[in-house]
């Protein structure tokens, strides 16, 4: 069972790094110009956008394979490290900026995809929380998330920087003009984030759904990766199943198996790919699903004027609550769930 608070403290580590996220990402924000700059000279010129990553990691990777086309015009794709660790076959990545995203930098294949970019010739990139790992030592420029040590097996803090890291990667590789704006947009983040961390409603909800196990999770376009996210975050915290899908992913044939035993959580901030996640309630009630949205004024809300580019960092923060408060109805040790280790090596 998880320990109870003393004196006003946050009970586990998962619950105080998530509180946390405010200020490590003003703190980036802070940096934001300067890394802007830095990327913007190191990309110029580059045909495309590669990214290698795993688990929490791969998530910010689906983040940037829609936010980096909307902002740049380039084409992104997402690497596939067993091809150099398991095949010894590195594809032809030569004329691309290869990025690679990883909280401790230790995972050797998401290493051998930089090192194997590198040796072609190709700008690299680490996004990590680790400046001294092997990962940052393949890298041509270290983005340091400097969340200081997650030591909560859920990641709450370097998810969520990871995904400000794709967005100063965006930012850089996208027309300078658009800057000044961006950085407005940036330097809001951190009070947005702050107003998204809601126990209490995750709390509510977690009530509703406590007896879950299984359910699904729906977001499309840049909140795609929220929706993996979050079930993610679900399944390691509670041991219920929940699969990720896009709308019309789960209408082409999954939608057979949703009825009441199975939550659906809609992913639906103010943004335009949100119209067809909404569009999924009738036919989910029809089926006598339970239905969650998170988005502005729905039961896991988020706050109305975060610009829809931006968003997968501040809806990420909701689901990471309804994770916590589902593991604590639950009973779950949620600083050691399910025997799971912090970092896994896959090589």
């Amino acid at each position: 069972m998880t320990p109870p608070p003393r004196d006003g403290a946050p009970g586990t580590l998962l619950e105080a790094e998530l509180r946390e996220q405010p200020e490590v990402i003003a703190r980036l924000v802070d940096r934001a110009p300067d890394e802007v700059r830095t990327l913007r000279r190191l990309t110029s010129g580059t045909a495309g956008v590669v990214v290698a990553a795993r688990g929490s990691s791969d998530n910010a990777a689906r983040y940037a394979q829609y936010l980096l086309p909307l902002r740049t015009g380039l084409p992104v794709g997402l690497a596939a490290p067993s091809l150099s660790t398991v095949y010894g076959r590195a594809p032809d990545v030569r004329g691309a900026t290869v990025v690679a995203i990883s909280q401790s930098g230790a995972s050797p294949d998401v290493v051998a995809v930089l090192a194997d970019a590198r040796a072609q010739g190709c700008p690299t990139v680490a996004i990590t929380n680790d400046p001294g790992s092997a990962l940052a030592a393949q890298a041509d420029h270290v983005l340091d998330m400097a969340t200081g040590p997650e030591r909560s097996v859920a990641a709450t803090k370097t998810y969520t920087a990871s995904l400000l890291g794709v967005a100063l990667l965006a930012l850089a590789m996208g027309a300078p003009d658009d800057e000044p704006e961006a950085l407005r947009e940036l330097a809001a983040l951190p009070s947005r984030i702050a107003e998204a961390i809601r126990p209490a409603d995750a709390a509510a909800v977690a009530q509703r759904l406590s007896g879950l196990t299984r359910a699904v999770a729906v977001g499309r376009g840049l909140n795609l990766c929220t929706a993996h996210e979050a079930a993610l975050k679900i399944t390691e915290l509670t041991r219920a199943l929940v699969i990720p899908y896009s709308p019309a992913d789960l209408r082409h044939g999954p939608i057979a198996a949703v009825g009441p035993d199975t939550p659906v959580l809609l992913v639906a901030p103010d943004e335009p790919a949100s119209a067809s996640v909404r569009d999924l309630v009738p036919a989910l009630r029809e089926r006598g699903a339970p239905v969650v949205v998170l988005g502005p004024g729905a039961d896991l809300p988020v706050p109305a004027e975060v610009p829809g580019w931006l968003s997968p960092l501040v809806c990420a923060v909701p689901a990471q609550a309804l994770a916590w408060q589902l593991a604590v109805t639950r009973g779950v040790d949620i600083d050691h769930p399910g025997g799971l280790s912090k970092i896994t090596t896959t090589r």
